[in-house]
């Protein structure tokens, strides 16, 4: 009997949890030749998601639950689930239900047919803004021109993938996490699905501007180094801009007996380069930045307590 791991994060969800657990219930209770486990990973959530998860956890012993200590953000807590699954079929999911669990069957169907990792595309985004539907275009389209892998447009983390798969992503260390597109870079077989993203079954989304716009800086800086390649184009741009204006300056004074005068000008150029210099010190302390993190060597996360996995802890 084969393993089924669906795998979730959850912050602040108390409105929502009871209905994931029953849905992806349904689905368990629709497949009895497989084992399931459900584990949802508490992103130190501050309403009342921890004692929900604890009374599923003690009437299901299925329910595996990880509480952190702190907030780590939303991937970083997918990734702890992803550690702590045992499943020859793995699935990520958001607990809102904006991903249906009941894909299970279309995924099982390529894990079985030789797949590794099935990435599930949004064909249909309901009740989602312009605002968010542009940027998300714009952000696809530019990480797909600076960074050394072909990300899948419109593919969030909604996947299944293989236990060779999971046990691979496993092996990654990096702090600032960008799982769309690690499981992008593993390789193995994929191969892609569609289906109609729902809107939330309830409350309000957590993942705000400031987390949309982390999450892209993570996925820039993690898989490009186009801003490295960045500063040495403009600052080539800005030899041969000054270049021709040193050679308009001479045929001024030599061929029409003029010269600029005014201070504007030069205030102008040494704010404007004065900018360039420090955006370009911002970019190269954002490398520095994450190097000196990672050198730290500190967890990805830690517990406050658990249920029901291997050597559990509940204090």
């Amino acid at each position: 009997m084969k393993k089924v791991s669906f795998i979730a994060p959850c912050y602040n969800e108390e409105l929502v949890i009871n209905e994931y657990y029953r849905r992806v219930s349904a689905v368990a209770e629709k497949h009895p030749g497989y084992d399931f486990e459900f584990i949802i990973v508490n992103d130190g959530s501050k309403d009342n998601s921890a004692e929900i998860l604890n009374r599923l956890a003690d009437s299901d012993k299925r329910v595996k639950v990880l509480h952190f200590a702190a907030n780590q953000g939303h991937q970083t807590a997918l990734f702890a689930g992803i550690e702590h699954a045992h499943g020859d079929i793995n699935i990520a999911l958001d607990i809102d239900l904006q991903d249906p669990p009941e894909l299970f069957e279309v995924f099982a169907e390529k894990i079985e047919a030789g797949f590794d990792v099935v990435h599930a595309q949004r064909s249909k985004r309901v009740k989602e803004s312009w605002f968010k539907l542009i940027t998300a275009r714009i952000f696809y389209k530019l990480l797909r021109f600076t960074a050394n892998i072909e990300l899948i447009e419109n593919c969030a983390d909604f996947r299944a993938f293989s236990k060779p798969a999971r046990e691979t992503i496993c092996t990654f260390r990096e702090k600032h996490k960008f799982l769309r597109g690690m499981f992008v870079l593993i390789g193995f077989r994929q191969t892609i699905i569609q289906y109609e993203r729902d809107a939330r079954f309830d409350g309000e989304t957590k993942y705000t501007l400031s987390k949309m716009i982390s999450l892209a800086f993570d996925a820039v800086f993690s898989f490009s180094q186009f801003p490295i390649r960045l500063i040495l184009l403009v600052s080539m741009s800005m030899w041969g801009i000054s270049f021709i204006y040193l050679l308009w300056v001479i045929v001024s004074y030599f061929f029409y007996q003029s010269t600029v005068s005014g201070w504007a000008s030069i205030v102008f150029l040494q704010i404007f380069f004065t900018g360039l210099i420090l955006f370009f010190l911002a970019v190269i302390g954002s490398y520095i930045g994450r190097i000196y993190e990672q050198g730290q060597n500190r967890p990805p996360y830690w517990l406050i307590s658990s249920r029901n996995l291997d050597n559990e802890k509940n204090f």
